[in-house]
């Protein structure tokens, strides 16, 4: 049994190691919106200009909320090579990325926009408590009923892949 346990573990520090290594995207880049032509090649796979998934912004009346990205898988073409690659990111649950505690205050009344960078096929707003236990799970903040700090995972899907982002809001 400590044989299979010791493996598992090996395998998990592993992987682990590998996301790390292939992380090379720095909170900036992450965040940075770039102008570059979309076009997508294949079924799933897109040029160079999106190696990386698109940023998403939330605006809320005239304030403008960053969005924190977790996990996701994402394919694309190389542009050295020509071909496909893929990537593979796991993240901590959206209760570890963010603490409710750091909640943004923000108003239902106010109109509520996701700015995504590409506009996904589509998405999904999933409303976590601290016990990293969903708790709701919506197609558009308009039905929001949850009052308080939450957090909130917006899981949205493009050919080219699925990325979950995350913000921590106290909805009044």
């Amino acid at each position: 049994m400590k044989k299979i346990s010791l493996i598992g573990i090996t395998l998990f520090l592993l992987s682990v190691l590998v996301a790390c290594s292939n992380s090379k995207i720095s909170y900036n880049e992450q965040n940075e919106i770039s102008n570059g032509d979309e076009k997508l090649q294949g079924d799933n796979l897109v040029t160079s200009e999106e190696e990386k998934p698109p940023v998403l912004t939330i605006s809320v009346g005239e304030e403008s909320i960053i969005t924190y990205r977790g996990g996701y898988s994402w394919s694309y073409l190389d542009p050295k090579t020509g071909q496909p690659m893929g990537i593979e990111a796991d993240s901590l649950p959206p209760s570890e990325i963010l603490k409710v505690e750091n909640a943004i205050d923000v108003d239902l009344n106010k109109p509520i926009k996701l700015n995504f960078e590409k506009e996904p096929i589509e998405y999904q707003i999933r409303v976590w408590d601290n016990e990293n236990n969903v708790i709701a799970t919506y197609k558009d903040f308009d039905d929001v009923k949850e009052k308080g700090k939450m957090i909130y995972e917006i899981l949205a899907t493009w050919k080219a892949g699925r990325v979950s982002y995350v913000v921590a809001l106290n909805v009044q």
